[in-house]
């Protein structure tokens, strides 16, 4: 899909970005705020907690901005250095200057974005299209990760659930803001949407026109190619694809894995139970040389 991300206009991006700046001082801990200069534009980047550890990239899902990682952030700061990622060309802080029109170009920016903040090796940590962002950069700079966290990945092991797509007709600009709200309370297994953090979601699908390629799926050939640790958590309730073939994919063509399915989480998984998830992926990233 051609063009650039952007705001239907500067009154809409300056109440989304107020929301955000609001939403944000919510997250404890010292934030050191970083704009790194990529091909296809500038990237927003904030980093938290410890200075010695493996760093840990956070890639959050669709228009979640960092601040979807709220109930993470301050637990996985106490043991490791932290880097939340406004994704480049969704509502945020990161801003789109090129169009972006493949996955290599989304492994690209990501790619540049960690070359520039001095990340040699990093444990990249995703989930829904942040996950598939993680997915995708093992596949084109597989040197620049130490380890992969896929959380819900979006199109990796299961391809989209129809109902999923079409559900999403709810988030159609111009229909009242309680219908996205359902569809989205929906997706994230049923769990009232936080707030600020759910309206700043809504705000962001809402006035912000998204013009990225759609997610390439996860072939059997690519999981194979894969070949750093990763954990593969996948959420029982999930509506976004199957859950079970999700995990029998992950479980039977990563060639290195550490697959589980949480029988009573949704899509949302770090934010449904984040104190569980911590603890998984601390451990995770414990047993990592």
């Amino acid at each position: 899909m051609a063009g650039v991300g952007h705001f239907v206009s500067a009154e809409a991006q300056a109440v989304y970005l107020r929301l955000y700046d609001v939403t944000l001082m919510g997250i404890p801990g010292q934030r050191e705020s970083v704009d790194v200069s990529t091909t296809y534009g500038q990237v927003r980047v904030y980093r938290y907690g410890a200075d010695d550890g493996v760093p840990i990239v956070l890639l959050h899902g669709r228009a979640g901005t960092s601040v979807m990682w709220e109930q993470n952030i301050p637990g996985l700061a106490e043991k490791h250095p932290v880097y939340a990622i406004d994704v480049l060309g969704e509502p945020g802080r990161s801003v789109q200057t090129l169009p972006i029109r493949s996955s290599e170009e989304q492994a690209v920016w990501l790619n540049e974005t960690l070359a520039e903040l001095g990340l040699a090796k990093a444990h990249v940590s995703g989930v829904s299209g942040g996950a598939w962002l993680a997915f995708n950069l093992a596949l084109h700079a597989p040197e620049r990760i130490a380890s992969l966290a896929l959380v819900e990945p979006a199109n990796v092991f299961a391809r989209f659930d129809w109902r999923f797509l079409l559900g999403g007709f709810a988030l159609v600009p111009g229909l009242p803001d309680g219908v996205g709200a359902r569809y989205l309370q929906w997706v994230a297994g049923g769990v009232p949407i936080q707030q600020p953090a759910g309206r700043l979601v809504m705000a962001g699908l809402r006035d912000y026109r998204m013009k990225l390629p759609m997610p390439s799926y996860g072939t059997d050939d690519a999981l194979r190619s894969v070949q750093v640790p990763t954990l593969a958590l996948l959420g029982g309730r999930s509506v976004v694809h199957d859950p079970l073939k999700a995990a029998h994919r992950a479980q039977s063509f990563l060639p290195d894995n550490q697959t589980e399915l949480w029988p009573e989480a949704g899509h949302g998984l770090p934010a449904e139970f984040p104190e569980q998830f911590n603890t998984r992926l601390l451990e995770f990233l414990g047993g990592q040389p």
